[in-house]
């Protein structure tokens, strides 16, 4: 089953290679078999899917429709997967969320491991994003699964340490120094061969290291006379000497479970070991300090060294091996000429840092003023623009009152009367009759307009049964036989906030309106989704668009009313249209907690 995605994309590059994108869209499209227009789609969300996300998942839903009448489910998950980066991409992420949970789905049900592996590594992508580092470690997890069953090690040991990554910005610092150390073991294992090889120099050198430790512990391994021989080496200056000898004494109190003297002791070798640079003994000091946080569940700290130990490690590799006895040997001699001049460089940078500091606090104190005059003018601005909405609704509901109380009333009393009269007078012909009664139909069609422009300026129902019955019912009253107008709504069934739905049903009626005068379009498909975190409103047509790069179209004040809505709730709307090829407006709002 592994193989199933090769052999897939081997197919469609076969049927389709050389084609241009031109070429593709019209096979995708145009009068050919099923299977053709379904690859040709396939190949297409699959080439634009990194660069225009929006036609991506226009050409996915097409490739899906076929998918769907074929009972293609390989089909249906790799294109679903397209559909999900590509609205990754266009920072979409609840919708990136829903087709990849499609697409592992469709993955799933033909048991297709490798496909659902790489669905789930979309998975991850999206989580870590969003910082849902729980949902993003599950998915990781399964993707080592898989690749312990299916991959080669060292793919392994990288997706180990993506784990490990994953978890340590959970701040969960124990399962990611586990992971790290797992993904460290395999690749010990598998580098054990060269390490075998290592040059001669390097083994003398590591050898003369073991003869050293070994001779340190025969000589005394108390902490009396450690800390004695300690003593001495300090009057002799024998930098070397003491680092191993701190080793020692730390690896001794760790025994012991005295940490804070095993720390001590730990941070001097370590200190003395980096002085001579001597590499070998500096990563030995770093491990034995990880392990002994770790013993502390210190995770964090253990978390720190261990990646100090790792780096080290990995400079060690890339140097080929550990510097030989000779070249510790001239550092050694130049240690003391080497920190005069440190300490010299060490006064002139303080100084350097208090000039810093001063210039630091200096721009933070600009910048602080700064942001606080933004933030008083970007309230202003909130104030302003909330007053005029408000304005606005107050007039649009004064206006319907009006027409409801006013205007209503007085046709429904002239039609209640022209029929008293038409009652009572006796009329020559049948045509006469017909004359009267068209009169009495023209004043109830006039009634019937008033109530329904009183409505849609203000409607009742989005005060009392929310946005979802009002996006219906606006429907219902303008959907005629010339267009078809969809609507898909979730998470709007009960009553939500006033600001906002008031907002989204004046976006909404601006659009239809737009549709209607302009477009020329068939059919209107309309999504309204909120869940916890955000508010999606897509409206799309099939009319004959326009060019979205013509600023020319921005200028009306439909689009740049909708526009100051949108900003206001701190949201986003987006115009993606072409000519012929209809028109996509989507909107998306952030929900306060």
């Amino acid at each position: 089953m592994k193989n199933v995605l090769a052999l897939f994309l081997i197919l469609l590059s076969i049927s389709c290679f050389g084609q241009p994108t031109d070429s593709l869209r019209k096979i995708a499209f145009g009068n050919y078999p099923a299977q053709k227009r379904m690859k040709a789609c396939a190949v297409l969300a699959d080439s634009l899917s990194k660069t225009n996300p929006t036609e991506t998942i226009k050409i996915a839903r097409a490739g899906l429709a076929i998918a769907a009448k074929l009972n293609d489910n390989k089909a249906t998950g790799v294109l679903l997967k397209d559909m999900g980066r590509a609205s990754y991409l266009a920072a979409r992420y609840d919708s990136a969320g829903y087709f990849l949970g499609q697409a592992a789905v469709a993955f799933e049900k033909i048991k297709d491991a490798r496909d659902l592996a790489d669905t789930y590594h979309e998975y991850v992508k999206l989580y870590s994003h969003t910082k849902d580092y729980k949902n993003a470690i599950i998915y990781q997890q399964k993707i080592i699964n898989y690749s312990q069953k299916n991959q080669p090690q060292r793919l392994t040991m990288m997706f180990l340490e993506q784990l490990g990554k994953l978890y340590e910005d959970d701040n969960n610092y124990k399962e990611a120094l586990n992971n790290y150390k797992k993904s460290l073991d395999i690749r010990d294992s598998l580098n054990i061969a060269q390490k075998i090889k290592d040059s001669i120099s390097v083994s003398y050198s590591l050898d003369f290291v073991g003869d050293v430790f070994g001779s340190m512990k025969q000589k005394g391994s108390s902490e009396e006379s450690l800390l004695k021989t300690i003593e001495t080496k300090k009057s002799l200056n024998d930098t070397l000497a003491l680092a191993i000898n701190y080793m020692n004494l730390g690896i001794l109190y760790k025994g012991k479970k005295q940490y804070p003297q095993s720390l001590d002791a730990l941070q001097q070798c370590l200190q003395y070991a980096t002085k001579i640079k001597y590499t070998d003994l500096e990563n030995n000091a770093l491990n034995e300090l990880s392990d002994l946080y770790e013993q502390t569940g210190d995770y964090k700290q253990a978390l720190v060294y261990f990646k100090k130990h790792e780096d080290l490690d990995n400079a060690v590799n890339r140097e080929n091996g550990s510097k030989n006895l000779s070249e510790l040997q001239t550092k050694y001699e130049t240690t003391q000429k080497e920190n005069r001049i440190l300490q010299q460089q060490f006064e002139i940078s303080k100084r350097n840092y208090w000039v810093g500091g001063i210039l630091i606090v200096f721009v933070l104190s600009l910048l602080l003023g700064y942001s606080s005059y933004k933030r008083s003018q970007l309230k202003q601005q909130n104030l302003a623009t909330t007053a005029i909405i408000e304005t606005e609704e107050k007039e649009r509901k004064r206006i319907a009152q009006d027409l409801h109380d006013s205007v209503s009333q007085l046709m429904m009393a002239a039609k209640i009367n022209l029929t008293v009269v038409g009652n009572e007078l006796p009329f020559t012909d049948d045509a006469q009759k017909g004359r009267f009664q068209k009169a009495i139909n023209l004043v109830d069609e006039g009634f019937k307009e008033v109530r329904t422009i009183s409505h849609n300026m203000m409607p009742q129902a989005l005060l009392e049964s929310g946005l979802a019955l009002v996006i219906k019912q606006f429907i219902e009253n303008i959907e005629n036989n010339t267009i078809a107008i969809n609507l898909f709504t979730k998470g709007f069934e009960d009553h939500f906030d006033n600001a906002i739905e008031t907002i989204l049903y004046r976006i909404l009626q601006e659009c239809i309106n737009n549709v209607m005068k302009h477009a020329n379009a068939s059919r209107v498909d309309i999504s309204l989704i909120r869940d916890e975190e955000n508010i999606s409103m897509t409206i799309e047509d099939n009319g004959k668009g326009f060019d979205a790069k013509d600023v020319s179209f921005y200028n009306g004040m439909g689009l740049n009313n909708m526009r100051a809505r949108v900003n206001f709730l701190k949201g986003k709307i987006e115009m993606d249209s072409h000519p012929g090829q209809g028109t996509l407006i989507s909107v998306y709002i952030p929900v306060k907690k």
